[in-house]
């Protein structure tokens, strides 16, 4: 015989026992810590006929993850009895709302029945006056079974509350009295508390309850589809000021201007560093990105390290000071100072804002500075500038975002797994490179894998980004009414117009030399004996059967092969591309680099004489192989100089010096490097005998052509600019005496002062009464093309051939600012050599020189050119391209004009009073169908689709947006019985990451390594675990990996030097707090075809 006790053990549940009492009785009296619907639905198919009075003795609340618990409010014994009341009603909205307790089809229906009980006047709740934490549970038996009064009814009490859990899930320990005296007592009780109880819901008072609760609910409601629209863009695109925000304008006195669009981009850019831990911050060229970042330093109030460009250092010092923040500003040359620095003060308490400038340029996660750079970002708070974070391949975007997120832990919820999707694109992005070099593939083929690729890119990482064009200013409306307000507009750009000087009797030598140091150029002289640049590719004269020795010594060295080989074939490509490139620009560079190369190729040959091998080292420089073994003491003797040789060395070694046994490779390497030598030689004495540089046709012509533009538009001045700085000091020195106001800029003339000069004479950005008019022409390098507002001058120059179109963006966006309009239209010229008496003879076709210079600069893609016209086309066609990279209208500018012109409407009221989990059904045209839902964690939204009960897919805001779009005439459906087992299984799958199964082999062997190190004892276990967990989240970049995997036995103890337990710890901290934050269902639709496109 069972005993009165029960356990929920051995198949015997509390729930079963009830279910056996109800069909006896007709009352039931239930006093509870909290009424748990989860219990009623295990009840209610027994409960329907009969009469329940429901005693609630506690509040509840929930936690981050919408779980929900007992709380004993003692501070609600000073609450009167209607806010008690009130506090109740607002529990069970939360609990509709925010949790999982009514979201599915059963508990819903057992809610329906709940409340149709309370309308029928058969369930009547209260709440005791004061916190009461006890179980009771009066069934009162129908007369038929009281046997004659001696057993009135059943009385169970003990741990259970009204719950799926207390009924049947867990152990619990109740006692089911069935004696008289038991049953009497516990009424009486229940009866005294009951009287003194509050009123939550009856019968008498079902309109306060529906007031109080149903009305502020999503049961058995259907919004209007627009205003789910418009509740969609309120949550993703709303952009919610900080009361203590300040403007650039407000934190520098007026200095700066209050613009709209730079104060939203402040502002969205705080939140994406609180949700994401870093922001890129992208606004074309010309719109202050700089300003943002400086501005939002300052808000942050957070210790600053600021990693920049040279050239733009004290530029970047002049803002620290304009805005007031507290940064370390470094070049982008000193960012293991910058570390060190970060290291002697962190406390690992407070966090630090990591500002990088040009973050671009930190895309091979290889090196040792990009490894230095991600242990001063991990853990902190990161803004990169970049003005084309879309325009790169995938590994270099990738490698960007790695800064500040952890790829398996990603806070981004536009992927499952960021690290998984990315390496699947740069997985594509290779394959389509090989088919191209393969020509599987058509140039229209191939841009739209490309295209696909940037889309795909840009989805992921869009929640990111903050990016606006001068599209996006004028689309947005509420942007183009504050810069029409404040009377600031933008200049239009004409197409690239094509300028060209006559080579008169230099053509023959001029042809003769591009065909000599770019014999892929193709024309009709072949000519023996040109230059291959041997010297930078030694790797490639390998005997080949002495390689898989070599490969050994070169791994053993730290390098991988395949990428050694690459590096040095891409660096002689490089170098025989600069040489034509520094040729094109001006005899001076030319000069320079041809001397530069025969002084380095004679090195190369001087330390194979002393040495018998072949150094490589960095990107080609060397130290002189007579500084090494030069000594000023005549009485050192032969054994000594060696051993300081050798010390030297070591040093080199260590900052990446290599040396190739000459014996390794063919003779033919020593015979090319001399052959180059007396190439260069050669050309040299053509073009410089006696040292002198004579007659510059180039120089000659540009004079002209300058005196004719200031002539005709005194007003409107020019910037001249070309790549190299020998170019821009020779063109200058020619220039300076020529009474058109000439000043140059290159990184070496950096200085208040001169920067003081250009301020005064070239920004409009000034007060009137500052500005100087002591120069018209201002001849620079790129050095200038990023932090300086040039807009008094109205054209721009490119001396050399732009075969980067992005470079001649940046350039354009000096003379295009957004302060002040100079100008209605804006100039671009681009110069180019042309044969005598061209355009009188052959106006239509190009030159022989004019192209083979265009192809040996520009590629493949301008062999099909045959005529000048065409040639304009295909560089305004290359610079329109670029301009709409750089320029197109972003996909939020329509959305953002709808939601600020609907924010006084009613639907977007109605969208504001929405609850959480509100669902609706729609027919539809869109591409998609099936269960969309909205959620957010913490700050970050998430968008998934379900098509049935297993197959959930994560959408991008602007996919999932889109589905989400609708009129204001659109109606509503009733969601399908269908609906639930698809919509459960998206809920459970919404804030879902996906570990990636896949690891990678270099991963793997680290990880091997970290086990054998384990079992060896011979390094803190507790580190080695930290380490093995933080390679497991792929948190350490490609350099740290090959560290790791390089490392031998002797030099185990420098593991922990090299990866400090600080930079793990950062890393674990972000990993664990990704988990942490508050989950939220905003709402979902369910999506289906329209009956006629589904017949289609």
């Amino acid at each position: 015989m069972e005993g009165n006790f029960i356990t929920n053990q051995n198949n015997r549940f509390l729930s079963e026992i009830i279910n056996g009492i109800l069909p006896k009785c007709d009352n039931s009296y239930f006093l509870v810590g909290y009424f748990y619907f989860s219990g009623f639905v295990e009840l209610y198919e027994q409960l329907k006929d009969k009469n329940i009075r429901v005693l609630v003795g506690l509040d509840i609340e929930r936690d981050m993850i919408n779980r929900i618990r007992e709380v004993d409010y003692h501070s609600t014994l000073n609450l009167t009895r209607a806010e008690v009341k009130q506090n109740y009603y607002s529990s069970l909205v939360e609990l509709f709302n925010e949790t999982d307790y009514f979201d599915s089809q059963q508990q819903e229906e057992a809610f329906k029945i709940f409340y149709e009980k309370i309308k029928a006047g058969t369930l009547q709740i209260r709440k005791t006056k004061e916190p009461n934490h006890a179980k009771m549970y009066l069934f009162e038996n129908r007369e038929e079974f009281a046997e004659c009064g001696t057993y009135p009814g059943a009385l169970i009490t003990g741990s259970s509350n009204l719950s799926l859990s207390g009924l049947k899930g867990r152990l619990e320990l109740n006692a089911i009295l069935r004696a008289r005296t038991d049953f009497l007592e516990g009424k009486r009780i229940f009866d005294e508390l009951w009287d003194n109880a509050i009123i939550i819901a009856d019968k008498n008072n079902i309109t306060e309850f529906e007031n109080g609760v149903i009305e502020k609910t999503w049961f058995e409601k259907l919004y209007s589809p627009y205003s789910f629209y418009l509740r969609v863009l309120h949550e993703y695109f709303s952009i919610s000021y900080d009361k203590d925000f300040k403007t650039a304008h407000e934190i520098t006195d007026g200095k700066f201007l209050d613009l709209k669009y730079q104060a939203d981009a402040i502002q969205m850019s705080l939140a994406t560093i609180e949700k994401h831990n870093g922001v890129i911050i992208s606004d074309v060229v010309g719109l202050g990105k700089s300003i943002i970042a400086s501005a939002v330093a300052h808000n942050m109030g957070l210790r600053t390290i600021i990693i920049a460009p040279p050239h733009l250092k004290q530029q970047w010092e002049d803002y620290r000071s304009e805005f007031s923040f507290n940064a370390k500003v470094e070049s982008s040359g000193n960012i293991e100072k910058a570390l060190n620095y970060y290291k002697e003060r962190d406390d690992e308490k407070k966090k630090w804002l990591i500002i990088i400038d040009e973050a671009h340029k930190y895309r091979n996660e290889y090196t040792q500075d990009y490894s230095n750079l991600h242990k001063l970002c991990q853990g902190n708070k990161v803004m990169l500038l970049t003005a084309t974070p879309f325009n790169n391949k995938p590994q270099d975007i990738y490698s960007m975002i790695r800064l500040f997120q952890i790829p398996s832990k990603s806070t981004l919820k536009t992927v499952d797994n960021l690290g998984r999707e990315f390496r699947e694109l740069i997985k594509q992005y290779k394959e389509l490179a090989k088919e191209q070099k393969e020509g599987k593939l058509t140039a229209i083929e191939i841009q739209k894998k490309v295209d696909d690729i940037a889309g795909r890119i840009r989805a992921i990482i869009s929640p990111l980004v903050i990016r606006r064009s001068r599209l996006d200013l004028k689309a947005i409306t509420a942007y183009k009414t504050d810069l029409k307000k404040q009377k600031i507009d933008f200049a239009e750009m004409n197409d690239p117009e094509l300028l060209e000087y006559p080579l008169g009797k230099m053509k023959d030598l001029y042809l003769e030399t591009l065909n000599l140091i770019s014999p892929d150029a193709p024309t009709d002289i072949e000519i023996e004996g040109t230059f291959k640049a041997a010297r930078y590719h030694p790797i490639q004269y390998v005997i080949p059967e002495r390689e898989p020795h070599l490969q050994k010594e070169i791994e053993k060295a730290g390098f991988e092969y395949n990428l050694f080989k690459g590096t040095q074939r891409n660096l002689s490509k490089f170098m025989r591309h600069l040489l034509v490139r520094r040729f094109e620009s001006s005899t001076a560079a030319f000069k320079f680099s041809l001397e530069s190369m025969i002084t380095s190729s004679n090195g190369i040959l001087k330390w194979i004489g002393k040495r018998g091998k072949v150094p490589v080292y960095k990107k080609g420089y060397l130290p002189d192989v007579d500084e090494l073994y030069q000594t000023d003491d005549d009485n050192i003797d032969n054994e000594t100089r060696d051993q300081g040789v050798e010390l030297e060395l070591d040093k080199l070694t260590e900052k990446g010096l290599f040396e190739i046994d000459v014996e390794d490779l063919e003779d033919k390497f020593i015979e090319d490097i001399k052959a180059d030598v007396k190439l260069l030689e050669s050309i040299h004495e053509k073009w410089f005998e006696g040292n002198a540089i004579h007659h510059d046709p180039k120089v000659e012509a540009f004079k002209k052509i300058l005196c004719e533009l200031l002539e005709k538009e005194p007003d409107r001045k020019i910037i001249v600019f070309s790549e190299f700085a020998d170019t821009v000091n020779y063109l200058y020195n020619c220039l300076k005496d020529e009474n058109m106001g000439v000043f140059k800029y290159t990184s070496s003339d950096a200085s208040p002062a001169n920067k003081e000069i250009i301020r005064t004479n070239f920004d409009a950005g000034i007060k009137q009464e500052l500005q100087c008019d002591d120069y018209k022409v201002l001849i620079a390098t790129d050095a200038i093309s990023e932090g300086y507002n040039l807009h008094r001058a109205g054209a721009i120059f490119n001396y050399d051939i732009p075969y980067n179109p992005t470079r001649v963006i940046q350039r354009i966006g000096r003379i295009n600012r957004v302060n002040k309009k100079m100008f209605d239209r804006l100039y671009i010229f681009n110069y180019f050599p042309t044969d005598v008496g061209e355009k009188e003879t052959r106006t239509k076709e190009i030159s022989t020189l004019k192209m083979a210079m265009i192809q040996a600069i520009m590629g493949e893609d301008t062999k099909v050119l045959t005529s000048n016209e065409e040639l304009r086309s295909y560089f305004k066609e290359r610079y329109t391209k670029e301009f709409q990279a750089n320029e197109s209208e972003s996909w939020e500018s329509k959305y953002r004009n709808l939601l600020d012109k609907s924010a006084n409407s009613e639907y977007y009221k109605d969208a504001l009073k929405m609850p959480h989990r509100a669902k609706i059904g729609r027919q539809t045209d869109k591409k998609h169908a099936g269960v969309l839902v909205f959620g957010k964690k913490t700050n970050d939204y998430v968008f998934k689709l379900g098509v049935s009960g297993t197959d959930v897919t994560s959408l991008t805001p602007e996919e999932a947006i889109s589905l989400f779009e609708a009129t204001v005439f659109e109606q509503p459906k009733k969601i399908s019985s269908g609906y639930d087992a698809i919509y459960q299984n998206v809920k459970r799958k919404l804030f879902e990451t996906h570990k990636d199964d896949k690891v990678e082999k270099a991963k793997r062997e680290a990880l091997d390594k970290i086990n054998v190190l384990l079992r060896m004892e011979i390094i803190d276990k507790d580190y080695l675990n930290d380490l093995k967990e933080v390679i497991e989240l792929d948190g350490l970049p490609g350099h740290s990996i090959r560290f790791v995997n390089s490392l031998k036995m002797k030099d185990y103890n420098s593991l922990p030097k090299q990866i400090e337990q600080g930079y793990i710890n950062r890393m674990i901290k972000l990993s664990r707090e990704i988990d942490l934050g508050s989950e939220v269902l905003i709402l979902s639709e369910e999506l289906t075809r329209n009956s006629n496109l589904k017949n289609k």
